[in-house]
């Protein structure tokens, strides 16, 4: 193997420790406790090595989401891809979205709520990002003329049940909002 070769496989090794450094002290204690000294002393590296791989900590945490978008887009495909029907489709995908949020409350602040310099919704969008997208769309799909736009208000709805529920700001576990919503679209 080449020298250009092996010094590229550790870099990507490298990022990858980072990045799941990163995930672990964000999901134990919160995007504030990922910082370049605690990442470097995890993986064993200077804080320099971290900045040279990622240029400053706001792109740890922007390449923390896209892997976790990458994640999100393959749990919602398996939980529609089991489901027989449309109804159930729709329902598995919203259980899974709510799931995913739930289980990854860090992983899904850095999605989807910590201000962010991935671009949604445009030209230079990441296939993750627009995976994820594309699997909450096909869910919807069979309910509505512009699936599109269905697919953004159920997101939309989900997003909000998902922090609010987080928070503590409604109560119970979200199963009758969930199942209004579910109606909302189906019928």
């Amino acid at each position: 193997m080449a020298t250009s070769e092996r010094m590229a496989t550790r870099r990507q090794k490298r990022r990858i420790e980072i990045l799941a450094a990163a995930r672990k002290f964000a999901e134990a204690d919160g995007w504030a406790s990922v910082t370049s000294r605690r990442l470097a002393d995890a993986i064993d590296y200077t804080q320099p090595v971290i900045y040279a791989d990622f240029g400053s900590m706001e792109a740890v945490i922007d390449a923390v989401a896209v892997e976790g978008f990458s994640e999100f887009a393959q749990i919602i495909a398996a939980a529609r891809a089991t489901a027989p029907s449309g109804e159930q489709a729709l329902e598995a995908t919203c259980r899974a979205y709510l799931g995913y949020a739930g289980a990854h409350p860090a992983l899904y602040d850095a999605m989807f709520v910590r201000g962010t310099k991935l671009v949604f919704a445009e030209g230079g969008t990441l296939p993750e990002l627009l995976a994820a997208f594309a699997e909450l769309r096909a869910a919807v799909e069979p309910f509505s003329d512009d699936p599109d736009t269905l697919a953004e208000v159920v997101w939309a709805s989900l997003h909000g049940l998902a922090l609010l529920q987080r928070s503590r700001r409604i109560p119970g576990d979200g199963e009758a909002r969930l199942a209004s919503l579910l109606q909302l679209i189906a019928t």
